[in-house]
């Protein structure tokens, strides 16, 4: 993502984008390794009157310090530091646990898909990979103010490339033993359990094809099975359904 194409992205918001943004201005921090994309971000929503990046930092002390001083409502936060997606991964579940009600977005050239998921268990509301349109960041940036949560499955598939997911079909941040399924993974998984495919269960949940492929990944990881004909026969088994 060059500093260059986050800085045309500034004239992506259409009046539908600027309709919907939230009232008050909402308080961004900006935490990357690279100063281009932190400077890159910056611009990019210095022309929007809804947001206002209020801090960046390069390491998660500085982040923590920030946040602290002046809490954020939203952080766009890279897991690779430089030292790793570790220490990325654990900042977010500190901001988490630290701030009550803050989003977090993670944004980022980790293709580590495990790592993806690790943020996701956490309670992360949006992952999006730094190849993403500057416009579908922005838009993601949006969604997770009024509520919603964006992950970017990485699959190549028609349509948008980031699918909103509203927050209570998000995976549950911790569990109490066995599977603990959201009420959008239990309707995924009573579809499966009928035949349908992919595509029928979108078009039955009104969800995109890659957000159903992002619940199916999450019940075999939940279910600890290997092959998607192994979920409803596990699932049975474990009274599920």
């Amino acid at each position: 993502m060059t500093a260059e194409a986050l800085l045309d992205a500034r004239s992506v918001l259409d009046p539908t984008t600027a309709s919907s943004a939230p009232r008050r201005t909402a308080r961004l921090l900006v935490v990357d390794g690279e100063a281009i994309v932190r400077f890159g971000l910056r611009q990019l929503f210095a022309s929007d009157p809804h947001l206002a990046v209020v801090g960046e930092a390069a390491t998660p002390r500085d982040a923590l310090v920030i946040a602290d001083r002046c809490p954020p409502d939203l952080v766009i936060l890279d897991v690779d530091l430089g030292r790793g997606d570790a220490a990325g991964v654990e900042l977010a579940r500190m901001l988490l646990e630290r701030h009550r009600g803050v989003r977090v977005l993670v944004l980022t050239g980790c293709r580590d898909r495990d790592v993806m998921m690790r943020t996701v268990r956490l309670g992360v509301h949006g992952y999006v990979r730094k190849g993403a349109d500057t416009a579908d960041i922005v838009r993601a940036v949006h969604a997770l103010l009024r509520g919603e949560s964006v992950f970017d499955s990485g699959a190549q598939a028609p349509g948008p490339a980031l699918d909103p997911i509203r927050d209570e079909d998000r995976p549950p941040v911790r569990g109490l033993g066995g599977a603990m399924l959201t009420e959008r993974e239990n309707q995924v998984l009573r579809l499966l359990a009928v035949g349908m495919s992919n595509r029928e269960i979108g078009r039955r949940l009104v969800i995109s094809e890659a957000t159903v492929k992002f619940h199916v990944r999450n019940l075999r990881d939940k279910l600890d099975v290997r092959r998607r004909t192994e979920i409803v026969y596990t699932a049975t088994r474990q009274g599920i359904v």
